[in-house]
């Protein structure tokens, strides 16, 4: 595996070679262009005066400038050549530096322009040469018009020159990489420091204690981010098993007391065979009715608080779905003397039908079950809320903010089969759900209000 160390030092590596190289070549060019520029002028300055010492002397064409004498020309005698040519492309004019060998025939501009060309001499030595068409000075007779003069000098010390600086430049480029490399893995292990503290406490952390968070103040602004993300992780990963070991808990915890009294019923039909009577059977039915309602309370619990609930979205008849839920839990009432004052309104609400039947059921069943005997239980729903309000001599205030947690009971009058304590932390997470606020209020007259707040759409 290629570390990211290894791999940014490559990268950054191969970008200065080919940053190193484009600029070495443009230093190159930029460098020749100006060398040749200035050898440009200066051969033009030459070609000029042996231009003006061509002259038609009785039908001949002459050099009249005694060109040896010059200073342009005193450093330059072996390395500066001329040539003439007629129209046709005879020469007439040469000079001495030539001696046996001649100039390439170069095509000269109509107006007068000059043409340059690089051009190798005759010895295989390179050179810079510049043509120009022109016609001789003091020929009357026109004897020999559109003359072309082609003027040339060597240019090795260019060749030299530039090719000194291509070396220079590759030399001074690949040391430059060279010793870029090592700066380069240090300032990147310097730079990557906080990635490998990073890495280094997150695999320190232990499965076993996930309530170790990573450092963010003291993170790069590019990791960050990265920090930020991981703790949020180790927090979902952390509610979760929490989720789960509080599941087990409360199975364990709630299934205790019905497995050890399944367990004595057991007992006592295998020593006392004639004890399993209707009666006996009918508790351990009862038992396992209480265990089944445990088990699917939390199993559903622990699906909503773990989002994995699937919720349907379809028009509801509120006002028939409460009255539904009023009339199941009827039986109950008629047998503890409650009375059930009544006012639905009728409302439509987008929601899903099976989650908010256990919503009402369980506040209408807590009321139901804990209203004092021979009480009135009001129910009430509106466009903007559903509320079961009955009296409650025996709560706090205290009290009504511990109602929706898991297993809360007020006393011992409230446990046995049929309450254990879930129905309104199923209420709570189910709202949550349905974008619906659960609330509980006790009033000074002492009753207790439970509310379902909601957004409904009149029907």
């Amino acid at each position: 595996m290629i570390s990211l160390r290894t791999r940014l030092t490559r990268v950054i590596t191969l970008s200065m070679a080919a940053l190193l190289t484009v600029s070495g070549v443009l230093v190159w060019v930029l460098a020749r262009g100006a060398l040749m520029s200035q050898f440009d002028t200066a051969l033009l300055a030459k070609s000029q005066i042996v231009r003006a010492g061509v002259e038609e002397d009785d039908g001949v064409l002459e050099m009249e400038i005694k060109l040896d004498g010059l200073s342009e020309f005193d450093a330059d005698s072996d390395m500066l050549f001329y040539e003439v040519r007629s129209a046709a492309g005879a020469v007439l004019l040469r000079s001495p530096s030539l001696r046996d060998g001649q100039l390439p025939a170069l095509d000269a501009r109509p107006d007068g322009g000059e043409t340059y060309s690089a051009i190798t001499l005759a010895d295989g030595g390179p050179a810079r040469a510049v043509a120009q068409r022109f016609d001789a000075a003091d020929d009357k007779k026109k004897l020999f018009p559109g003359i072309t003069l082609v003027t040339a000098r060597r240019s090795d010390e260019v060749s030299a020159a530039l090719h000194t600086l291509a070396w220079v430049l590759l030399g001074t480029g690949a040391g430059a990489l060279l010793l870029m490399i090592p700066l380069l893995r240090r300032s990147l292990a310097s730079g990557l420091r906080p990635l490998e503290t990073l890495a280094a406490r997150t695999a320190a952390i232990d499965v076993r204690k996930l309530d170790t968070r990573l450092p963010e103040e003291d993170s790069p602004a590019e990791v960050r981010p990265v920090v930020t993300t991981l703790n949020a992780l180790l927090d979902r990963v952390a509610l979760n098993f929490t989720r789960e070991r509080r599941f087990s808990s409360d199975v364990a915890h709630e299934l205790r007391t019905p497995v050890a009294e399944l367990k004595s019923l057991a007992e006592l039909a295998v020593q006392w065979p004639e004890t399993a009577t209707p009666e006996a059977f009918g508790d351990v039915l009862a038992i396992a009715n209480e265990m089944q309602a445990v088990v699917e309370s939390l199993t559903l619990l622990s699906r909503t608080e773990a989002g994995t609930q699937p919720v349907a979205r379809e028009p509801v008849a509120m006002d028939a779905l409460v009255a539904e839920s009023i009339a199941r839990h009827a039986a109950l009432a008629a047998e503890r003397g409650l009375v059930f004052e009544q006012h639905l309104d009728p409302v439509t609400l987008e929601t899903d039908p099976a989650l908010w039947r256990m919503i009402a059921s369980n506040l209408i069943g807590n009321a139901a079950h804990h209203a004092p005997k021979g009480s009135v239980v009001s129910i009430r729903l509106t466009s903007g809320a559903f509320t079961v309000t009955n009296d409650a001599p025996n709560l706090t205030n205290e009290d009504t903010a511990r109602m929706f947690d898991r297993f809360w009971r007020k006393d011992a009058a409230r446990s046995g089969y049929g309450h254990s304590g879930l129905g309104l932390a199923l209420v709570k997470s189910l709202a949550e759900l349905l974008d619906v606020t659960p609330d509980s209020s006790l009033s000074k007259d002492g009753r207790l209000e439970m509310s379902a707040t909601h957004t409904l759409r009149t029907g």
